[in-house]
Parts: structure tokens; C-alpha cells; sequence
């Protein structure tokens, strides 16, 4: 390859190498992080018997906000369907879901999971096999997931029902006990 070849190659793969940090750079200051205030989402009631009751969602809504809850706090967890690391975690979760339904953090926090580009058939079964035992609702558009700043999968969000966002973590949440620590800090919170 002749040198003025070479150097409009490596001036080109540069340039593309700029572009995509570019793209990543704006991508993660697009995601939701602690401190900030979540999108207005507009979700699905879950299709599936008991979802809405679980959700405390009352009335004929087939579409619900954050700001319906009664509860303090709102925890999200965003999950695909087909997400080995979202299976590795639901486990712990599910146990979460059940530590935060007793004693004094009943009614204070409403969990549940939203199906990036999950079907509501795909959310029943996952639901019927008792992979989740806490609320899920699909996001089969990915509408939900984009306004979310399009993060993978899992991540966890704690919120407010006004929106502000206290805690949000990329990735499998490895310590249970310390996250459930933290929920009850923020309800002792005045």
C-alpha cells in the first residue's frame, strides 16, 4: 500500500474511532442515574392475573405512572426476557420482593420489573414458572427502555414517586442484604 494510501486509511479509522466514543460518551450521559429525576413513563398494566392487585393499581387503568403509587418509594428493575444475567439475579430478587412485603417496609416500597421488548405471552410464562414472583410489565416497543436511556440489562432504579431517583445500578446487584439496607435508610429518611 502506497504511503499517501496509508495515511488517508489511518486518518479514516481515527475518525471512525472518534465517532463511536462520541456515540458511547452520549449514550451513558443519557441514562438515568442517583441525584437525577426519572422520564415520564406511561407503562402497561401487566396483562396477566394479579398483576394489577400486586402492582395496587386499582379501577379499569390499562395504563399506569410512577405517581399512581401510594407506596414511599418505587423499585424498577429493567430486564430482558431472555437475559442470562436478569435470570441469575431474579432469584435474590424475588426474596427482596418478599423481605420488602412484611414488617415495617410493607406498603412503603412497590417493586416491579419492566420487560425490555418482553410480549405478554413471554411475560406469563415467565411469571407461571415462577422465574419472577414480583410484578412484571412489557416494554415490547422498547418505549419505556429508550426513555430509560436504553441501559442494559439488569438495572435496578430506586425512586420516588415524584421521580427523583435515589439509587440506580448497572448490572447484577451481588449484595441483597446491603441493597435492602439501603431501601431502609431511605425510609427512615424524613
Amino acid at each position: 500500500m502506497p504511503m499517501k494510501n496509508t495515511k488517508l486509511f489511518i486518518a479514516v479509522i481515527v475518525c471512525l474511532l472518534s465517532v463511536s466514543i462520541v456515540s458511547v460518551t452520549v449514550s451513558l450521559a443519557d441514562q438515568i442515574k442517583s441525584g437525577g429525576f426519572m422520564p415520564n413513563l406511561s407503562l402497561p398494566v401487566p396483562s396477566y392475573q394479579g398483576g394489577k392487585k400486586e402492582l395496587g393499581l386499582s379501577g379499569d387503568m390499562s395504563i399506569f405512572t410512577i405517581a399512581d403509587f401510594k407506596s414511599d418509594f418505587v423499585l424498577i428493575e429493567v430486564i430482558g426476557v431472555y437475559c442470562p444475567q436478569c435470570f441469575k439475579q431474579a432469584p435474590s430478587f424475588n426474596k427482596l420482593y418478599g423481605r420488602l412485603n412484611k414488617g415495617k417496609t410493607k406498603g412503603r416500597v412497590t417493586m416491579f420489573a419492566i420487560a425490555a421488548g418482553g410480549t405478554d405471552p413471554e411475560i406469563e410464562q415467565l411469571v407461571k414458572s415462577g422465574q419472577y414472583v414480583f410484578p412484571v410489565v412489557s416494554d415490547m416497543k422498547y418505549e419505556a427502555h429508550k426513555a430509560l436511556g436504553e441501559p442494559k440489562t439488569p438495572f435496578t432504579i430506586i425512586c420516588r414517586t415524584d421521580g427523583a431517583i435515589l439509587y440506580t445500578h448497572l448490572g447484577v446487584v451481588d449484595d441483597i442484604d446491603t441493597l435492602y439496607g439501603q431501601i431502609k435508610g431511605f425510609l427512615s429518611q424524613p
